[in-house]
């Protein structure tokens, strides 16, 4: 199937998937480092988004690169290991990143609309816990088919891609779980969306009926500080300040996650569409790569969205960047002379 292609597909194919890995290990591994260095990005919502980093960053180093070689290769050249690595990568962190990002919407719901639940719950430790518990769920998920013999990785041609089988002997099990996996796919996104919706709706009630809980309560909490600690100064306890920053940061969040769910459900759900038309119907090959692009396509997109709607950020990639220092460096020693 792969070996039919005529070298202008091939590295159209090949060139077009390199690029979109490029981007992706690049973009995300700047994401973390930005995050890890600055401690005004450790926030809660900012803790998701350094773990869908870290997701999309792991599937452009282990999943995405032998794609590129089978797509340049016309084959699988890389074994049955590297196999099993790269098709249950995939699916692991897939499943992880779109159930994180499902948790944030709905933390994000809950601070909101619910603000004594959400500091109570949602914390900065309790939010590593939920991860952790993220990771080890869907990790013990899939183990479970494969340790049982169940179901193994076999390369997709279409695909170009590793993706889990199952056995003759247990085809109504692999058809109850691509079903419930699909559904999955396609409710999480849903839910996240309705999430949103109604975290806006939420904040147009409020601000229209001049109830804004959150300002209030920051409000609340300078005037009680500076009440106690300084009558005359009239600065803004350190605190308080400390808060406002973090839920300013929250806001310019809030906006990467709004089109971060929408840029999933416009490229993941019509891959999973291809996914239900291949059960029972026979797809043309561009058909089936074409899922593997739109799956992809969403790490390379992430960094991009979060360096355009989040303006600080972009600010500190462009001082983590060599060009930006030796610039930097050019101007001190001029300012110097």
């Amino acid at each position: 199937m792969l070996t039919s292609r005529n070298k202008f597909t091939v590295a159209v194919e090949g060139g077009l998937m390199l690029v979109i890995n490029l981007v992706a290990l690049t973009g995300n591994l700047l994401i973390c480092l930005v995050m890890y260095n600055k401690p005004r990005f450790h926030t809660t919502t900012n803790t998701f988004m350094l773990v869908l980093a870290v997701c999309y960053g792991f599937i452009s180093c282990l999943v995405m690169p032998f794609t590129v070689g089978s797509l340049v290769t016309g084959r699988w050249l890389f074994g049955q290991v590297l196999c099993d690595i790269q098709g249950f990568s995939f699916l692991a962190l897939t499943w992880i990143s779109l159930l994180t990002l499902t948790l944030m919407a709905i933390t994000q719901f809950f601070q909101a609309t619910r603000l004594a639940f959400y500091s109570k719950w949602f914390s900065l430790n309790r939010s590593y816990g939920m991860i952790l518990a993220i990771w080890i769920v869907v990790i013990t998920v899939l183990i479970c088919p494969i340790a049982s013999g169940a179901a193994k990785f076999q390369f997709s041609p279409g695909e170009s891609l590793c993706a889990m089988s199952f056995s003759e002997k247990t085809q109504t099990r692999n058809t109850i779980y691509v079903v419930v996996t699909l559904a999955l796919y396609v409710t999480l996104p849903v839910v996240s969306l309705i999430s949103r919706c109604a975290i806006r709706r939420h904040n147009a009630y409020v601000h229209t009926s001049g109830q804004n809980q959150r300002k209030s309560e920051i409000e609340m909490k300078i005037s009680t500080e500076e009440g106690k600690t300084n009558h005359t100064s009239g600065q803004i306890p350190r605190s308080s300040v400390i808060e406002m920053r973090m839920r300013a940061e929250d806001q310019k969040t809030n906006r990467v996650l709004l089109t971060l769910i929408l840029v999933v459900m416009l490229f993941w759900l019509p891959a999973v569409l291809i996914k239900i038309l291949a059960l029972p119907i026979s797809l043309p090959r561009q058909v089936h790569l074409s899922s593997t692009f739109y799956w992809f396509v969403v790490p390379a997109l992430y960094p991009i969205i979060y360096g355009v709607l989040h303006r600080p950020f972009s600010r500190e990639v462009l001082r983590v960047l060599p060009i930006s220092r030796k610039r930097q460096n050019k101007v001190n020693v001029e300012d110097a002379i």
